[in-house]
């Protein structure tokens, strides 16, 4: 009879289990003797560890209880000095003197009198349960207690059998199977339906089963084939265009085909459940030597995501290449264009070069020729700094620098800038301005100014002479008490736009492909520099337009009101440096030029002896170090340092001059003359010890300016400034 557990009764004991257990052992001979009368309790207690009988009625031990040490059989009523008449419970007591209280607590409950004597009333005659007890060397093992209960026909007394066995190989055996597969369930967590199967008997067991709708495996059908599930599976559940993939590919021939050479294998396929048509991947994992065990798992999963994934990627690809070629077809336009754009102001300073020279005795012709040969090289400036910004942008180096300014004073600087180009068209211009204007906010103003330049400029460009031209600057409701808010809009009556071009308005090299613009010069970065502007200024810019009847922009700007110290203060218009004054005050001042190309250094040599000063040429960063060493104090007045030279760059011999121990010379005024003209030179300028910094081609206004400054704030320096 077998109890709840599943354990042998004394019925389904094999008689020729009994005679090998028998042979084998000692410890039920010693118990026991040979009489076959007493076989099953000699079978039952041969690899025993522990074994006691007892009379649970009278809660006594019978007989001599005994315990295992290797080949050692001790007799435990002397080991433990028990009485004859030794009862149950102070057996038990004596018996479980070695357990941790955990484990003695578990033991003594379920050998309890109470707890056996309802268990052999409600038809429990067996009852099993497992203790881990320690051993000599300090670790532990793992132990079988098996009661067997039955009734003594004499007297009606509950008899008791107690064995205790090792079952440390078996539990750890046990133990082994749930950690293979607590790994199997974790490995396959992302799978929603997970079987094993072995090929040799055709056999599928669940490991995991989390989609009913979509099983492989119904328990319904009871205990199933793997070749019948599958093809049960792959005729209601398969999309009909996949079921003969799916048959040939998961047949128990391909998989002992496939598993012979890899450890793993899936297939995509298309499942069809209640017409939901969804994206499945079915994969097959050997288990040990295939072609010994035969085992492998069987998993599902649901790949929609991954399979959407994957054509987002495609259609991110695709998308990508045709931007590529879209961008490579514009850089293309876009190099025939600059070609163009370039060759056009420079065929105009090459060409007014050649006549200024023929005509190098009449000055009135030669001025002509040379206000055209600087309004071309401003125009070829202008080309060269919109291709460095659009690097810059693209690249994320450009930076936004919000300082405190008035939204009354940028415009009124566009307005000038643009005046000499809207009256050569003789346009109607009209600039409109509401609202305070006039107060300090946080903005880049070069930036700012860059943006309305861009726009007006662009209006005066494609509207035709004597048309009109609108600047309106608003201010609006602020979003806060702290800020300020604004509307620029630029509106004409030129030759607008078509709608295809609307659509890549801002892109970069893009231009209208429109007969009226033609002739019309520019690069096609002007309004991709614009909107990017607007965007790090975390502004917008609005479009409308219509061919032949203009075009109208609207860029809106949130900016923070500026407080009281960060407004600057007024400055003094600054004079004219070509003033008899101001050139007095160059005469015969010393200073140093530091540039290593010889053409620069011509020019600046001719431009700054007009004017009166006294230059000493140095062709890089260690000469000038020298020269500066070797002078005497005060001899040199500014240093004019070139930043990219050979042997030392400009921004070494800087801190060099800046580390000497004359503290005169280490004091000298110092101004980066460079082509390198971002924000972050100016600031790796400063921070290397430069006083000033002027970016070349440079305005000789500009610099004569910043030398007189330079000049003043020597001369006003106290002398224990520079000692």
């Amino acid at each position: 009879m077998a109890d709840e557990n599943g354990l042998k009764s004394r019925n389904q004991v094999n008689s020729s289990e009994l005679n090998n257990l028998v042979s084998k052992v000692q410890l039920g001979d010693e118990l026991y003797g040979s009489s076959a009368d007493n076989q099953y309790k000699r079978a039952i207690v041969s690899d025993a560890i522990l074994v006691f009988e007892f009379n649970l009625s009278k809660n006594l031990i019978i007989g001599n209880p005994v315990q295992r040490f290797g080949e050692r059989i001790v007799h435990l009523r002397h080991a433990f000095d028990l009485p004859e008449e030794c009862s149950y419970t102070k057996f038990l007591e004596s018996v479980t003197w070695d357990l941790s209280d955990s484990e003695r607590e578990k033991f003594m409950s379920r050998m309890d009198v109470s707890y056996l004597m309802d268990s052999y009333i409600t038809g429990k005659y067996e009852i099993w349960f497992d203790i881990n007890k320690p051993n000599f060397e300090g670790d532990s093992f793992w132990t079988r207690n098996t009661v067997i209960l039955t009734q003594d026909k004499n007297s009606d007394d509950i008899l008791g059998l107690a064995v205790v066995k090792n079952i440390t190989t078996n539990y750890k055996r046990e133990e082994e199977k749930v950690y293979q597969l607590e790994i199997i369930n974790a490995l396959s967590i992302d799978y929603t339906n997970v079987f094993m199967v072995n090929l040799m008997t055709n056999r599928i067991r669940v490991v995991r089963m989390n989609d009913v709708a979509g099983a492989f495996y119904n328990d319904d059908f009871g205990e199933q084939y793997y070749d019948d599930a599958l093809d049960f599976y792959i005729d209601v559940s398969v999309y009909a265009d996949d079921r003969d993939m799916m048959k040939m590919a998961f047949s128990r021939d391909n998989i002992l085909r496939q598993l012979i050479k890899r450890e793993t294998f899936y297939v995509n396929f298309r499942s069809n459940i209640n017409n939901n048509l969804a994206y499945m991947k079915l994969k097959v994992v050997r288990i040990g030597d295939i072609k010994e065990t035969g085992n492998f798992l069987l998993a599902f999963m649901n790949v929609d995501d991954e399979i959407e994934h994957e054509m987002k990627q495609k259609k991110l690809l695709q998308d990508t290449l045709n931007m590529a070629e879209s961008a490579s077809h514009a850089k293309t336009m876009f190099l025939s264009n600059m070609s163009h754009d370039i060759r056009t102001p420079m065929n105009a300073i090459i060409g007014f070069t050649t006549l200024a020279q023929n005509h190098i005795n009449d000055p009135a012709v030669m001025q002509t020729y040379l206000d055209k040969i600087k309004s071309s090289s401003n125009h070829l400036l202008s080309l060269i700094n919109d291709v460095l910004d659009m690097s810059r942008i693209e690249s994320g180096k450009m930076k936004i620098n919000n300082n405190a300014c008035s939204i009354e004073k940028i415009v009124s600087d566009v307005d000038t800038v643009m005046q000499s180009q809207i009256q050569i068209k003789h346009l109607e211009y009209s600039l409109i301005k509401r609202g305070n204007l006039s107060r300090f906010v946080l903005c880049d103003s070069l930036r700012m100014n860059q943006i309305l330049i861009n726009l007006v400029s662009n209006a005066v460009k494609y509207t035709p002479e004597y048309g009109k031209i609108q600047f309106m600057i608003t201010e609006m409701p602020a979003i806060s008490e702290d800020s300020s808010s604004y509307q620029f809009r630029i509106k004409d009556n030129g030759i607008g736009m078509s709608k295809k071009f609307q659509e890549k308005l801002f892109q970069p090299f893009e231009r209208d492909e429109n007969k009226s613009n033609s002739k019309i010069q520019g690069t096609g970065l002007g309004l991709a520099i614009t909107k990017s502007l607007v965007d790090r200024m975390e502004g917008s810019i609005f479009v409308k337009s219509e061919e032949g009847k203009g075009s109208e922009f609207l860029v809106c700007f949130d900016f923070k009101n500026a407080k009281e110290g960060d407004v600057p203060v007024d400055e003094e218009k600054k004079q004219n440096v070509y003033e008899t004054s101001v050139i007095n005050k160059f005469k015969d001042v010393r200073i140093l030029l530091v540039e290593d190309n010889e053409l620069n250094r011509d020019i600046a040599r001719e431009l700054l002896q007009t004017v009166g000063f006294i230059l000493d040429e140095a062709e890089n960063g260690k000469q000038a170090i020298q020269m500066v060493s070797d002078a005497p104090s005060g001899h040199y007045k500014v240093i004019l340092m070139d930043v990219m030279m050979p042997l030392m760059n400009g921004y070494d011999a800087t801190t060099q001059i800046r580390a000497l121990e004359d503290r005169q010379k280490s004091g000298i005024p110092i101004i980066a003359m460079t082509a390198n003209a971002f924000e972050e030179d100016k600031n790796q300028a400063m921070e290397c010890g430069m006083d000033g910094f002027i970016s070349k081609p440079f305005d000789i206004n500009d610099l004569l300016s910043k030398l007189s400054d330079m000049i003043d704030m020597k001369e006003h320096k106290k002398p224990s400034d520079s000692e």
